[in-house]
């Protein structure tokens, strides 16, 4: 029987129904598991109940899935969901239909499908050449990449499937087989609270965007790059909705992308 395993960024904590949900599954279930990879103090229930690991909050949710990978011992079949903590389940049959793609050859699977880039250019300067830190000021986006994996980072590729952070789904052994999320170590950067304009933020910009996505598309492109863009597939072609989950932006329900 494959063994699961649920890693959940830990950050909002307000959807009881998915956490017991999650206790439900896990104690009914002797192959699953859950770990909570939290990057503020987890709630009551989540210690109770839950795996959990409270990591120094150097970024967002690709950088809290590095750290809980480097701080469990993964086996290389194991099955991982990894996922936001503000997803809404509809359907748990979600588990099965992933194994079930799994088996047919997929690598890696996202609940909606997501917008492809037409290319992605890492030997380009990011956006208006401001970084992360001004280490990065005017380098190319192959320089966020760890060293295992910046020669993979040397062409423009088109078109580029992408997979949300919200919802990844994959068996370890082709996560490592790429060498786990990106970016490397001196590009785990806090966000700041901008009291203003009541947001967190990256330098140089408003919100979260600027880097947040980078990262999603460094991940998406190694996966086009070493898989080919094949080896991705969805549980839906909506953006954000499909028949078993429904994944909020920032712990909200999107107005222009309404569950269905």
């Amino acid at each position: 029987m494959d063994k699961i395993k649920f890693i959940i960024v830990g950050w909002h904590y307000h959807q009881m129904e998915f956490y017991e949900g999650l206790t439900d599954l896990k104690n009914s279930n002797e192959n699953v598991s859950v770990f909570w990879a939290c990057h503020k103090e987890p709630t009551d229930y989540v210690k109770e109940n839950f795996e959990y690991e409270v990591f120094p909050n150097t970024g967002e949710e690709f950088i809290a899935y590095q750290q809980a990978i480097e701080y469990l011992d993964l086996e290389e079949d194991t099955i991982c969901f990894f996922v936001h903590d503000d997803i809404i389940i509809k359907d748990w049959e979600f588990i099965s239909l992933c194994v079930g793609k799994l088996n047919q050859g997929y690598k890696f699977l996202g609940n909606c499908f997501n917008y492809p880039l037409p290319e992605f250019d890492p030997t380009k300067v990011h956006h208006d050449g401001i970084g992360i830190t001004e280490d990065f000021d005017d380098k190319p986006i192959s320089e966020y990449a760890i060293d295992e994996t910046k020669h993979l980072f040397d062409r423009n590729l088109s078109p580029v499937l992408v997979v949300r952070g919200s919802f990844i789904c994959c068996r370890y052994k082709h996560l490592k087989e790429i060498h786990g999320f990106e970016p490397r170590k001196e590009a785990w950067i806090p966000l700041t609270w901008d009291e203003e304009l009541q947001t967190y933020s990256y330098r140089g910009g408003v919100g979260q965007s600027r880097f947040g996505n980078l990262f999603m598309f460094m991940l998406s492109y190694k996966i086009n790059r070493v898989f080919g863009k094949e080896s991705i597939t969805y549980l839906s072609n909506r953006y954000l909705d499909s028949d078993y989950i429904y994944e909020m932006g920032r712990g909200k329900i999107d107005e222009r992308n309404p569950m269905t």
